[in-house]
C-alpha cells in the first residue's frame, strides 16, 4: 500500500521531492491519499481511500512519527463502526503494512478530498470527535465513486469492496 501525500504532507514529513510512483495496492480499499487541512489554529489530516473515498480524520500533531499507526488505528475504528466483520478488518489492516510513500496524483481523489475539507469545516462547529466526523463523511454522496445516473456513498462502496469475493 502507498500513502499518496499532498505537497503539504510531503513537506511536513520531510519527504524527498522525487518519490516513486504508487505501488499496486494489496488492500481492497486501495492506496490512501493524505492531505493536511487547517481551520484557524486547528490542523487535521484527511486520509482518503483511493477506491472508495472512505475518509478518516487524523490529528496533525506528531504526524511524522505516527502517520502509519494513526492511519491504521483510525481505519480500524471506522470499519468496526460501519459493522465490517472483524476478520475482514484484520485482513485489510494486515495488507496496509508496510506502507510506502508517493506524491498524490489522482485528481478524482484530490478533488473529492477538497470537497470533504469544505464539508468538514462546516461540521466542526457541531462535531469534534474524529470518528464521528469520519462517519459523517463516509455517508456523503460523491460523484467520483458513483455512476452516470447515481452518486456513490463511500461507506457503501467500501463495504462492497471489502466483502465481495471477487477481490
Amino acid at each position: 500500500m502507498t500513502l499518496c501525500c499532498s505537497h503539504k504532507i510531503r513537506q511536513r514529513l520531510g519527504l524527498s521531492v522525487r518519490l516513486p510512483a504508487p505501488a499496486e495496492p494489496s488492500t481492497r480499499l486501495g492506496n490512501w491519499y493524505v492531505h493536511l487541512v487547517q481551520f484557524g489554529h486547528l490542523q487535521l489530516v484527511l486520509a482518503t481511500s483511493e477506491r472508495s473515498l472512505l475518509t478518516v480524520i487524523l490529528p496533525a500533531r506528531r504526524l511524522r512519527e505516527t502517520i502509519e499507526e494513526e492511519l491504521q488505528a483510525a481505519v480500524a475504528r471506522l470499519l468496526w463502526a460501519l459493522g465490517i466483520p472483524p476478520e475482514t478488518v484484520k485482513r485489510e489492516l494486515a495488507a496496509m503494512r508496510p506502507a510506502g510513500f508517493s506524491a498524490a496524483a489522482n485528481r478524482r481523489v484530490i478533488g473529492s478530498m477538497n470537497e470533504f475539507a469544505f464539508l468538514l469545516g462546516a461540521e466542526l462547529e457541531e462535531i469534534t470527535d474524529p470518528l464521528a466526523l469520519s462517519l459523517r463523511l463516509s455517508d456523503t454522496p460523491m460523484s467520483a465513486v458513483g455512476s452516470k445516473s447515481r452518486y456513490g456513498i463511500p461507506l457503501e462502496v467500501a463495504r462492497e469492496l471489502l466483502t465481495s469475493r471477487a477481490n
